[in-house]
């Protein structure tokens, strides 16, 4: 009746036509209308970013158990079974250190690097400032610098060098009664190796895994002089003396760490400790493998 009634009445109905046109564009604008974050501080429209995982956790008071055994078919010490329990031991927003076993030493050879240095951290990175004790049977005194050696890169590729750090120090050694000098090289790397989104280790299930390697490759030369004559001779001919396959987990930290290391003297040094007659056994090669695997932990 009230359509009939506007028919009838054209002038009313010509006012009306603009009216109506507004109030049909206010309709559909409303109806196609979406919210922006922050048109309505009472809807949230968006999901909140989930926390980013701390592969490196550095509060007081947060620990890790490590099982750790050691085998070895030439060194009857490096036969053991043990547990390593490290834990935080100073700590700033971008840096901390370890302890291991209420201050005594380590015995993982992973947890023994972390425990013999300082680290710092970004959200990506992971690096290490210390020292690096060399596993060979030579008395060497000198325990090189170790500066800015990245651990863990999580941006990094597979396959990508995150460290490679190199020098060479002077020592003398005594063979058998005679003072030889001798110049050690060596170079340290890292590289990332592999990311799992699940992977199995330990006997369990862990998420997120960076894996990542560290090498150090050594070479000694020795000056010797015989019969008025002097010569350089090899002592240990470059060889990877340490190696050790390392997995870091995201919001846990270091979960597991495979360790070979071992030396093999030069036939050279080896003839050289005979004509200068050696007595007792002396050791001429030595080759170990160790595990530590993550036990139990507690991150705050």
């Amino acid at each position: 009746i009230f359509f009939l009634y506007l028919h009838q009445n054209q002038n009313i109905m010509n006012t009306l036509k603009p009216i109506l046109f507004f109030f049909l564009l206010v309709i559909v604008s409303c109806s196609n209308e979406t919210y922006e974050e922050g048109d309505n501080p009472d809807i949230d429209v968006t999901d909140p970013e989930p926390d980013p995982l701390d592969y490196f956790p550095n509060t007081l008071g947060d620990y890790w158990i490590y099982d750790v055994e050691s085998t070895s078919s030439d060194t009857p010490l490096m036969n053991f079974t043990g547990s390593d329990s490290l834990y935080i031991a100073t700590s700033t927003a971008n840096s901390f250190t370890y302890q291991a076993n209420n201050g005594m030493d380590a015995l993982g050879s992973m947890n023994t690097l972390l425990v013999n240095g300082s680290l710092s951290k970004t959200t990506t990175d992971l690096k290490y400032t210390g020292s690096l004790d060399f596993p060979i049977d030579i008395p060497i005194t000198q325990s090189p610098a170790i500066n800015d050696l990245t651990i863990i890169d999580l941006d990094a590729s597979n396959g990508e060098v995150l460290s490679d750090l190199s020098n060479s120090f002077s020592e003398t050694i005594d063979i058998q009664g005679t003072m030889i000098p001798i110049e050690i090289s060596y170079a340290l790397t890292t590289e990332k190796e592999n990311f799992y989104e699940t992977t199995s280790l330990n006997g369990m299930e862990y998420t997120n895994v960076h894996e990542a390697i560290l090498k150090l490759n050594i070479s000694v030369t020795g000056e010797i002089t015989l019969f008025g004559t002097s010569q350089t001779i090899n002592v240990i001919q470059p060889q990877d003396v340490l190696t050790v396959r390392y997995f870091y987990a995201g919001d846990i930290g270091l979960v597991r760490a495979e360790t070979t290391q071992g030396f093999q003297l030069s036939t050279e040094v080896i003839l050289l400790i005979q004509q200068l007659g050696a007595t007792g056994t002396v050791t001429t090669s030595s080759t170990s493998t160790s595990v530590e695997e993550l036990n139990s932990f507690l991150v705050n």
